[in-house]
């Protein structure tokens, strides 16, 4: 298992570009953290095993190289320019949501399932149209990662990753209606889970 920095693709600079998102995102993330509310209501430890192994899971298959047993060919598709630079556009515009999420929910995000004290549901910014846009850049992220470098592990980490974030997402939604109860149902019947709404609520 080799880093993706270490096969010779992507080229320098779109390996150097898909860093520089992803750890800003993580330096945003993490000093955004100091200042959140306390928590007031989280899951259960034990309903959190199942999220981290997947979210490990895919991070680990997206950031490394992989052979899978089932194909020892690294790549799903020939690398080239075209898709390196469409992977890193998408990178950036995934990160760029998710870090703008992570800003419009300001002192209420929570790395587990959890609900803050003095806890509002935030329907501003990308969460007009979306319940869950910190996970739908992440995904999108994911995938243009998955281009750029064309690795089958890197398909693997989206799988993994887009099935952590529709599990985590179900289980907030079911949250935020416990506590915001028809003030939570208006706003879900006109937005969509990690997508925007087309037709019904999703």
């Amino acid at each position: 298992m080799n880093p993706w920095w270490n096969t010779g693709w992507p080229a320098p600079w779109a390996g150097n570009a898909i860093t520089i998102a992803w750890v800003a995102t993580a330096l945003h993330f993490l000093i955004s953290a100091l200042r959140a509310n306390r928590i007031k209501r989280r899951e259960a430890i034990g309903a959190r095993v199942v999220d981290r192994v997947l979210l490990l899971g895919g991070y680990v298959l997206l950031f490394a190289q992989v052979p899978l047993l089932v194909n020892q060919n690294l790549h799903f598709i020939a690398p080239g320019r075209t898709l390196e630079i469409a992977g890193v556009v998408l990178t950036y515009l995934g990160l760029g949501l998710t870090n703008w999420s992570r800003a419009r929910l300001g002192r209420y995000w929570s790395g587990v399932v959890a609900l803050k004290q003095e806890h509002r549901l935030i329907q501003s910014g990308p969460y007009r149209v979306v319940r869950h846009p910190l996970y739908s850049g992440i995904i999108l992220a994911a995938i243009g990662m998955a281009l750029s470098v064309t690795t089958w592990s890197s398909i693997g980490g989206v799988v993994l990753l887009t099935a952590c974030f529709e599990r985590r997402a179900h289980k907030e939604d079911a949250l935020l209606a416990a506590e915001f109860g028809a003030e939570f149902e208006i706003y879900r019947q006109r937005t969509g889970r990690l997508v925007p709404r087309l037709g019904r609520a999703v």
